[in-house]
């Protein structure tokens, strides 16, 4: 699939393990663009050794209950989604429900509909799969990502605890009420 960002080509795929540096590159960028100047760097780092180190990130690619997509632009990655289909911390674990777990765009591509698009293509993956809810954990502090998925139809219904590091955050709990 191909889209045209301000007279550019993007275009969203599957991530497969030939993309862990990159995506793992491209975890630690978005992460500490979106996060590294709000947090203790201690806590941080440790943060993203565990969880975007390219050992976590392929990991994170074999584990078939986890699916990837990737936006790119010419060869270069520039915003990536991840669905998990085997967290359940969620309300009602009678529902069947798939995460989202990560959402993240370059800054310079913000704005330019790369999120929305991956975020459709996430919901198309859940719908096709039959799941009737798709939740998220968000930081209570990070308004803009909260309005994001408020405008595509997300509500909060709760908050869970968020470790980076040593330290506690707390999260919203956000859901959308997929059509199966």
């Amino acid at each position: 699939m191909q889209t045209v960002v301000e007279g550019q080509k993007w275009r969203i795929k599957v991530a497969c393990t030939n993309d862990t540096t990159k995506l793992s590159r491209l975890g630690r960028s978005t992460f500490t663009e979106t996060y590294g100047s709000h947090n203790n760097e201690k806590n941080f780092q440790k943060y993203l050794r565990s969880n975007f180190s390219v050992k976590s990130t392929r990991e994170q690619l074999e584990d078939t209950h986890n699916f990837f997509l990737l936006a790119q632009l010419d060869n270069q990655y520039i915003g990536y989604a991840k669905l998990s289909e085997n967290n359940k911390p969620f309300h009602d674990k009678t529902i069947n429900a798939v995460e989202l777990e990560r959402i993240y765009v370059l800054k310079e591509y913000q704005g330019q509909g790369v999120g929305k698009n991956l975020l459709d293509n996430c919901l198309a993956f859940a719908q096709l799969r039959k799941y009737p809810v798709m939740w998220l954990g968000v930081w209570e502090k990070n308004l803009d990502a909260v309005k994001f998925y408020q405008k595509q139809g997300f509500v909060v219904f709760g908050s869970h605890t968020f470790e980076l590091g040593d330290e506690e955050q707390n999260d919203y709990l956000m859901k959308k009420d997929l059509k199966v």
